[in-house]
């Protein structure tokens, strides 16, 4: 892979160079005939060039660390999925992947998927040739494409961290901060009366407001499950919410805080169903803190506020027990399916590098005997199995896209499961995990092969990370591992 300096084309549109080459000694189809079904029911048999996805190119996407921005390519996304690369062995082709106007810095960090990632710099039209750019073949190939202006503007970096005892979870954004309560673990059941842990879930919150000394909005919403009759469920929302409110202001300085507290009872649920799983995921609290100057004015970390610059891992002693085997993350950990089909995966983290308000890190991605099973996709090793048919942020509208992603790829800190960074495409409504997409894990490996994972996460402020897979609880804990003291490494 060769990535170029991002050209500003004209005032509406940037464009980098990307050439993929594959290996003349490439023996990746040259031993094994690979048959697949059509439609009609025909053999299809794979000939020897390799395929590259649509998405190799569309994922491709630009990151500002200093400024925690993300963009995707402006190319409009019916178009973006329309073909595929084709190489032989030897062979080399660029594509050009454009992007919006980048007037803001001169250096930007291209995401490759599968690859990893490439600083580069952001340089005028007339720099173009000098930088061994083929101006007139991009301006060419950009000259064909169609580009969507709504897709052009950058959007923020933001975070979702889970308490490892699942008691809290944390979205954080640039507008606000949402916490979500477990009703389950910060009250008796059935009452307003606030337990012992609940405390430690408040002083956290306390910790957050006072990261933003000019304050804000501060609301608090209760909401119950459907078991109960609907007027009941409301009062007890409402007085869930007083509780939090009354506790939180003994807690905390909330003098710059305009607090509001109210309950919605039954009448939004989380999650939809009656089961016992569903209705505990819709007992709960949520309170929303919108500081005056954005979140960023009172995080030094970056979008996830994590221990302080230059701590250490942070304290292990209330993390979970390990699922699955631990590792060094320089030395990795084998894994192995416990399936009738088998299949073992070797993964490595040499380190993660501390990039403005970001960690990007690499896993490096090997398969033993039988690959990744005979009824496994790489996914089924890396996504976040704490939630069923939806993204780790229990959004509706994503299960296809979460389901086959890798965003179970999770670092501990303190008391927190920190989840990779994550964005709001443009005319989107739901988040995209920065890590590796379904089209880049949704297909299974052959005993042998090696594969590049990547994953941005907010920056912990840490000296060395953990790295947690929780696994599949349905599959005894299938795909579990644990990888520890990643040195953290400064760009």
């Amino acid at each position: 892979m060769g990535v170029s300096p991002l050209v500003r084309v004209d005032e509406a549109t940037t464009a980098l160079a990307v050439e993929f080459t594959r290996a003349g000694d490439d023996a990746t189809l040259a031993d094994v005939e690979q048959v697949w079904s059509a439609p009609e029911g025909d053999e299809l048999t794979v000939s020897s060039y390799v395929d590259l996805p649509w998405s190799t190119t569309s994922a491709v996407v630009l990151l500002d660390p200093a400024a925690g921005t993300v963009r995707e390519t402006a190319q409009k996304e019916e178009i973006v999925q329309g073909g595929a690369i084709s190489l032989d062995a030897g062979e080399s082709d660029t594509v050009y992947v454009p992007f919006g106007p980048v007037d803001d810095t001169d250096r930007v960090t291209v995401f490759v998927p599968m690859t990893g990632f490439v600083p580069v710099a952001v340089i005028d039209r007339e720099d173009a040739s000098e930088a061994g750019v083929d101006l007139a073949a991009m301006d060419e190939a950009i000259g064909r494409l169609s580009l969507d202006a709504g897709r052009a503007d950058p959007v923020p970096v933001e975070s979702f961290t889970r308490a490892v005892d699942e008691s809290t979870s944390t979205l954080t954004g640039n507008r606000d901060v949402t916490v979500t309560l477990a009703s389950d673990v910060i009250f008796d059941p059935d009452s307003d009366a606030l337990t012992d842990q609940a405390d430690g879930q408040l002083s956290a919150i306390a910790a957050r407001l006072a990261e933003y000394p000019g304050g804000g909005g501060l609301d608090i919403v209760g909401y119950t499950d459907d078991i109960a009759d609907e007027a009941y469920n409301q009062d007890l929302s409402e007085r869930r919410a007083r509780a939090i409110q009354t506790r939180l202001g003994q807690v905390a300085d909330l003098s710059a805080w305009a607090v509001t507290a109210s309950g919605r009872g039954e009448s939004e649920p989380a999650v939809e169903g009656t089961s016992e799983e569903a209705r505990a995921a819709n007992r709960r609290v949520v309170v929303t803190m919108t500081p005056t100057a954005g979140t960023s004015a009172g995080s030094s970390a970056g979008p996830a506020a994590g221990p302080t610059a230059g701590s250490s891992a942070g304290s292990s002693a209330r993390w979970p027990d390990p699922l699955g085997p631990v590792g060094d993350g320089p030395d990795g950990v084998t894994v192995t399916d416990p399936d009738e089909h088998g299949g073992q995966v070797s993964v490595t983290l040499e380190r993660l590098t501390r990039t403005g308000g970001l960690l990007l890190g690499c896993l490096n991605v090997t398969t033993g005997p039988g690959g990744t099973g005979n009824t496994s996709t790489l996914r089924a090793w890396l996504r976040d199995y704490a939630v069923v048919m939806s993204n780790s942020r229990q959004e509706e509208g994503t299960a296809d896209a979460s389901y086959a992603s890798s965003d179970g790829l999770t670092l501990l800190t303190g008391d927190q499961r920190l989840f990779p960074a994550d964005y709001v495409p443009p005319n989107a409504t739901t988040h995209t995990p920065l890590t590796e997409s379904k089209l880049s894990v949704d297909g299974p490996l052959n005993e042998g092969a090696t594969t590049t994972i990547c994953v941005v996460w907010p920056d912990t402020g840490q000296d060395t990370a953990t790295l947690d897979h929780q696994g599949a609880k349905l599959f005894e804990d299938a795909y579990a591992f644990r990888l520890t003291n990643i040195p953290i490494t400064q760009e």
